[in-house]
């Protein structure tokens, strides 16, 4: 809305006064007193920008006079010491720099020394051992008691008393001045006062045979059961040492006898009262046939149950001792005998019971996998690995199961070498799913590794065969391959089997094998064919629209009547008749509103102006346009208009004033002037711009007041602003697009050493990236690709980084906003995860993991890539790259970016002014 001010001449006057009192009340807010300035008994608090306390200067509250920080952020993470073992005690040294930053704050005070029992401990008041207080580093000496390991760790504080993070433990041991306190031989008989040895004083097993005098232990000395078998040495009980009868039941120990502690034919009947030796009394297999006597041992010395399967030696009981039909069903135990037990053609059909044999029983795949024993764990397997011969074996590590079935490639000349799995019935025109897992060893040598269906006519002849083949094997590592293949026509049935074919050397191990039947797969025409890797739907004309597998292009095409109406290909371009977004709609990992935002947005307010407005020397108001300035846009307010003079002479003023959110008068700041010369009746075109910054405006709401007066001409000389219908007048505001930094200079034209700054904005693609397991060593088994987060304990918590190639373009540079793209193809969940975005200052890919502290977090969904601003943590010209670091376990920051040379690779976006 358009306002003209009052021409009452009074009020003019009026203004005018003000207008100079104001002037002179400006002059004296501006004039300095801090050279007059004071603190009388207390203190002045400091604050930063975001309003916290971050300390005080002055007296304080315990009346010393100091500079006293408060809130200050803690250090980082020093590096692990140094620990050298010296004598009862250790030094420990620090190198001075820190696990995760380049740079030590200027608020360093001290790094305190903390020693504890375990290298996982907590540095506590307890632990504090001692302190280093050189920015640059040192060592200190520290006193042990004892000689047993200790843990050092090492922790940064700062001039607020503030702790940082322990650094990683490191273990010390003291050092004695000899292998031990008192050498050997010192303590001698005389040394030791009478009564001075005690049982207490006496070690287990230190009184041995050579300590014992002739007789010393007699029958009243040994308590019962006392002579045990680890007491009794090989071969020390002879015949001729045992009494007869001296030897009850009540007198040994169980187990006490064992086989090496009788001297052959020690043991003769006489020795041995009835029911004397029981089973608890014997070690297993203590009784063999040379210990016996012939006819030593009775029925009536043994006790009832006392010859069990423990106390028989191996082999001891043959065919011959067996009597006749003595074993029965009931003697056998449950699953005794087993399938590598039995004789292979052994057993027939005259040996099986009519309905013994029910479907548990029969070894078919479970869950639609038609082979049994898929990983190779059972007696299926085992037996048919034994009919292949030496070539094939079961190893006893698989790929996630305890088992795998492993053939030698090893020959002379190419040898192919196969394993059937299993054969079941087709019927043509039917398709099967085969897939299967298998590792190459890293010398395998041979044309492919096969997993195959031979198609098979009534007589057993092969037709065809339906192959997964893989003839570039990866080696040394787990890998799965999968195909689909319909069973030819005249085929009845199918048999399975795996291979490797015309090889020569190395192992080929398989676990994992799969064959399932591809439902809906038969006939032709429109059809759902639904298989282990997924969904593929056919029109009525056979083609394939759909297919939603695993390990295959994707793709889906919508149609309806028959006619395509939307496409979705297999590189994840989209076509469609309309779209709408009822979210964030992304263009090259920008959304649309941030796409806009380097664009002018236009006029923001205007008014139009047909009406005239005289006035004279002093200011007088003409228009008034309001508008709200965001501070990271520029605007341009114009007034374009007609201007007409009483009189020739003079010159008009024209300005903008500024009344920011109340209402503006002609004692406004002026923001802008030009001056326009006058010739009486005479119309003359005025034009006023300016051009500024939202952030020179200040954010929010400024209402804009134009104004003008005549100078230097004849007394009592008007001049009236105006515009009509047929020539209107026009006031104002534009945006004109981002706000940029003002970096002109001044040139006399004579030249000048320093060129104007500019303000640029350059994209940077990625020059090289990696993983990190454990967030140490580069793992070259992702190459480029670059993984965060927590799956498993193989490469435990994983860290990457990628690189940019700036070169010198930040040099003195100042640096106004970075944001960098990512593209994240994979999370642990479907629903998406959150990157933790880190800077560094590497110049290539290091072959260790470090990066800064600070970090900006960012939510990402699958196959989603986007602009993430990061000026917060690249505020440092030296950072040469990001870094993803979660350091946490938790599933929600577990996934997977693409890297440098991949399809939408990491960018660098720096707006500089330089």
């Amino acid at each position: 809305m358009v306002n003209f001010l009052d021409s009452q001449t009074d009020a003019r006057r009026v203004a005018a006064l003000l207008a100079d009192y104001d002037r002179r009340l400006q002059a004296l807010e501006r004039t300095t007193q801090a050279s007059r300035t004071s603190i009388e008994g207390g203190a002045i608090d400091i604050y930063d920008k975001e309003g916290k306390h971050r300390g005080s200067v002055g007296v304080q509250p315990d009346g010393a006079v100091a500079i006293v920080p408060k809130n200050s952020p803690p250090p980082p993470t020093p590096t692990k010491p140094s620990v050298q073992a010296a004598l009862a005690g250790l030094v420990v040294e620090w190198d001075g720099t820190w696990d995760d930053r380049y740079v030590t704050p200027t608020d360093f005070a001290l790094v305190q020394v903390h020693v504890g029992l375990a290298p996982d401990f907590t540095p506590s008041p307890t632990t504090l051992a001692g302190t280093i207080a050189d920015v640059h580093g040192g060592r200190v000496t520290l006193g042990i008691a004892g000689y047993t390991p200790v843990w050092v760790r090492l922790v940064g504080l700062n001039t607020a008393a503030a702790p940082g993070p322990a650094s990683t433990a490191v273990q010390g041991i003291p050092r004695q001045a000899v292998s031990q306190d008192l050498i050997d031989g010192i303590i001698g008989e005389l040394k030791l006062a009478d009564d001075a040895v005690t049982a207490a004083k006496v070690a287990v097993g230190a009184i041995d045979s050579q300590a014992l005098a002739a007789a010393a232990v007699t029958a009243e000395k040994l308590g019962a059961a006392a002579v045990e078998a680890g007491k009794i040495a090989a071969g020390a009980v002879t015949k001729d040492a045992i009494a007869v009868g001296s030897v009850t039941a009540g007198a040994i120990a169980a187990n006490a006898i064992t086989a090496a502690a009788l001297a052959a034919g020690s043991v003769t009947a006489a020795a041995i009262s009835a029911g004397s030796v029981t089973a608890g009394a014997l070690a297993a297999s203590s009784v063999t046939a040379e210990k016996l006597v012939a006819g030593a041992v009775q029925a009536a010395a043994l006790a009832v149950d006392a010859v069990t399967a423990g106390k028989i030696a191996a082999n001891a009981v043959t065919a011959r001792e067996i009597k006749a039909l003595s074993i029965t069903a009931a003697h056998l135990a449950v699953n005794s005998v087993t399938a590598t037990a039995i004789q292979a053609g052994v057993i027939d059909a005259s040996h099986i019971k009519a309905g013994a044999i029910s479907a548990d029983k029969i070894g078919i795949g479970t869950t639609g996998n038609l082979v049994p024993d898929p990983s190779f764990e059972g007696a299926i397997t085992a037996v048919r690995v034994q009919a292949a011969g030496t070539d094939w074996t079961i190893v006893a590590t698989g790929h996630d199961s305890p088992k795998a079935l492993q053939v030698s490639a090893a020959s002379p000349t190419p040898a192919t070498r196969g394993l059937a799995l299993t054969t079941v019935p087709v019927l043509p025109g039917e398709a099967y799913y085969l897939s299967f897992d298998y590792l190459a060893s890293a010398d395998w040598a041979g044309n492919s590794i096969r997993f195959y269906a031979a198609w098979e006519d009534a007589s057993g002849t092969a037709l065809s065969w339906g192959t997964v083949l893989v003839d570039t094997p990866v080696r040394g590592a787990w890998t799965r391959a999968a195909g689909q293949h319909q069973v030819p026509a005249g085929a009845v049935r199918a048999r399975f089997a795996v291979e490797t074919y015309l090889s020569t050397a190395g192992t080929v191990t398989f676990d994992n094998v799969e064959v399932r039947p591809v439902i809906g797969a038969r006939g032709s025409g429109p059809r759902a064919e639904l298989s282990p890797a997924g969904l593929r739907l056919f029109d009525g004309g056979g083609d394939e629209t759909v297919s939603l597998v695993s390990g295959n292009r994707n793709f889906l095409t919508l149609t309806t009547n028959g006619l395509p109406v939307a496409t979705i290909d297999d590189r994840g371009n989209g076509h469609f008749a309309n779209l709408a977004v009822a979210g964030t709609l992304t263009i090259g990992g920008d959304s649309l509103e941030n796409v806009m935002t380097y664009a002018p947005r236009g006029i923001v307010a205007q008014g139009r102006l047909v009406q005239a407005v005289a006035g004279g020397a002093s200011a007088y108001g003409f228009a008034e346009l309001a508008f709200r300035a965001d501070p990271t846009r520029m605007y341009r307010i114009v007034l374009d208009c007609f201007a007409t003079a009483s009189t020739d002479g003079g010159e008009v003023h024209v300005s903008f004033r500024d009344g920011g959110a109340s209402t503006p008068s002609v004692n406004s700041p002026v923001l802008q002037t030009r001056v326009f010369p006058l010739g009486g009746n005479s119309f003359r075109p005025v034009r006023v711009e300016l051009v500024r910054s939202g952030a020179d405006f200040g954010a929010g709401l400024h209402r804009i007041l134009s104004t003008f007066n005549t100078m230097w001409g004849p007394p009592g000389q008007t001049v009236t602003l105006f515009g009509r219908d047929d020539v209107p007048g026009h006031m104002y505001v534009e945006d004109i697009g981002p706000a940029i930094p003002d970096t002109g200079v001044y040139n006399s034209g004579g030249g000048t050493v320093t060129p104007p700054r500019q303000t640029v904005t350059r994209y940077y693609g990625a020059a090289w990236s990696g993983s990190y397991a454990n967030r140490g060593a580069y793992n070259s088994f992702y190459g480029n690709t670059m993984m965060q987060g927590y799956y498993s304990s193989n490469n435990g918590v994983q860290a990457s980084l990628v690189g940019f190639n700036l070169g010198d373009d930040l040099a003195g540079a100042e640096i106004n906003e970075v944001a960098v793209y990512l593209y994240f193809d994979h999370w642990y969940s479907a629903s998406g995860g959150t990157a933790i975005i880190r800077a560094h200052g590497h110049g290539s890919r290091p072959g260790t993991f470090s990066s800064d502290s600070d970090s900006v977090s960012e939510g990402f969904g699958r196959n989603e890539g986007k602009w993430v601003d990061i000026s917060r943590i690249f505020d440092n010209t030296g950072w040469r790259g990001i870094a993803l670091d979660p350091n946490s376990s938790s599933s929600q920051y577990y996934g997977r970016a693409r890297g440098a040379g991949q399809d939408y690779a990491p960018q660098l976006r720096v707006t500089f002014t330089k």
